[in-house]
């Protein structure tokens, strides 16, 4: 081939390889502008406002949003009774797959990534005692991601949302009832197997009253709610409302009495503060009354017991009759000792205390022992008056009566009955007669 030949062939492989180009350049761009995204208004990505921007600008607030949001990152992962933080390194904030998926005119979610491994190993350290599968992973870091995606901060995640637990018994009590009524045992049958819901409010009275039960003595109603307090006092559940009465309840113990009396409207009401539900069960069996609750586990242990305990001797008060034989004494009431019992109670995680927390400090007062004594008359009378009223001559006053020189004579006949014969009176309530 000749050197003309030559050229005339480079010529057209360069010209075909420009117009190649030149094809592939336009497409490209065209493919460019038309993959770019406007946002128009009302546009938002979590909190974040990106009205009437392009796809570009977008990115680069939301590089300088994204960094804000992860200073300040403020999460807490809960397990029932224990809340941790989540460190913001095992979260990683995505703004091109956030903007990628983002629509003009609505509200977007941030996209979050969340490290499976970095989860394990906070909740490895946090939550030894609980054994957290694979799937119960990646469904909490599923789960967390989720909950990102509106960018507010403060945030709590509850993990029991995000994978399931084995329910276990975590309190028990029991409390001694011999022949309970019908409407009683209707109580307790209706009660078995009642579900708290995650941060409901339980009160007894109201309870009773939306099952239609019936009428049920306050005396059983507060050994009920004795046992259910008992019950209550070895979880985290919050009391609203708990009571004693003026006296100890004969079947209570001291410190974890919970006095009912709906006349006063004296209740007992109490919240369950988790994010799970939980069941009471309440049997009676042999003459006792065992209640539990049932639910996912805690993690802190809690143990109450009585602190302290004085009782306190009643004192005795006497009081007069006149039908009370000379020389006897009835007893009209035997009185009772008074009482003061603290109850405390530990908070312990995997064996060691956390804190020793009082619970209550309840106080009975003493009642008094009544003594009937009898009526006593005392008689007196200065020797060597007479009987027919006549005055003694000074010649036969006692002569301790002229040691003090004094003298009867001096004085009238009214003087000598006022100071010489006093004669003591009651009345039937033991009272002096005036």
């Amino acid at each position: 081939m000749g050197s003309k030949g030559f050229l005339t062939t480079f010529i057209i492989v360069l010209t075909s390889t420009l117009v190649f180009y030149g094809f592939s350049s336009v497409g490209a761009l065209a493919f460019t502008n038309t993959s770019s995204k406007d946002f128009g208004d009302q546009t938002f990505v979590g909190p974040f406002d990106i009205s009437r921007q392009k796809e570009k600008a977008v990115k680069e607030k939301l590089e300088e949003d994204f960094i804000t949001l992860q200073t300040d990152f403020a999460v807490d992962l809960t397990y029932q009774d224990i809340t941790i933080a989540l460190p913001a390194e095992v979260v990683t904030f995505d703004v091109e797959k956030t903007v990628e998926q983002s629509n003009s005119g609505k509200e977007n979610p941030i996209v979050a990534t969340v490290s499976v491994d970095g989860l394990r190993t906070i909740l490895a350290q946090q939550f030894s005692s609980i054994l957290f599968s694979e799937d119960s992973l990646q469904s909490i870091a599923i789960g967390i991601e989720r909950e990102l995606e509106t960018g507010i901060m403060p945030l709590t995640v509850h993990i029991t949302d995000y994978s399931d637990f084995t329910e276990l018994e975590i309190a028990t009590s029991l409390i001694v009832v011999t022949e309970p009524s019908t409407s009683f045992m209707n109580v307790i049958n209706a009660l078995n197997g009642t579900e708290i819901a995650s941060f409901a409010t339980f009160s007894l009275l109201d309870f009773i009253k939306s099952n239609e039960i019936g009428v049920v003595s306050d005396e059983e109603l507060t050994v009920l709610a004795s046992v259910l307090y008992s019950t209550i006092l070895q979880t985290n559940f919050v009391i609203d409302e708990r009571n004693i009465g003026s006296m100890l309840a004969p079947l209570a113990e001291p410190g974890f009495e919970a006095a009912i009396n709906e006349r006063l409207g004296l209740n007992f009401i109490f919240t369950n503060p988790n994010k799970t539900a939980f069941q009471f069960h309440v049997k009676y069996a042999n003459g006792t009354i065992v209640s539990s609750i049932i639910g996912m586990p805690l993690l802190y242990s809690y143990s109450p017991f009585v602190g302290q305990l004085e009782s306190f001797e009643p004192k005795t008060v006497q009081q007069f009759s006149a039908f009370v034989p000379n020389g006897q004494v009835h007893v009209a009431d035997e009185g009772r000792k008074g009482m003061e019992v603290e109850v405390h109670r530990t908070i312990s995680y995997e064996g060691s205390v956390v804190v020793d927390e009082m619970v209550s400090s309840d106080f009975y007062a003493p009642m008094p022992k009544i003594e009937l004594h009898p009526l006593k008359k005392d008689s007196q009378q200065i020797p060597g008056n007479s009987n027919d009223g006549t005055v003694n001559s000074p010649d036969n006053q006692n002569s301790a009566d002229f040691q003090n020189g004094e003298s009867n004579v001096d004085k009238n006949p009214t003087q000598l009955q006022d100071e010489d014969e006093i004669e003591v009176q009651y009345d039937k309530g033991g009272n002096i007669i005036e």
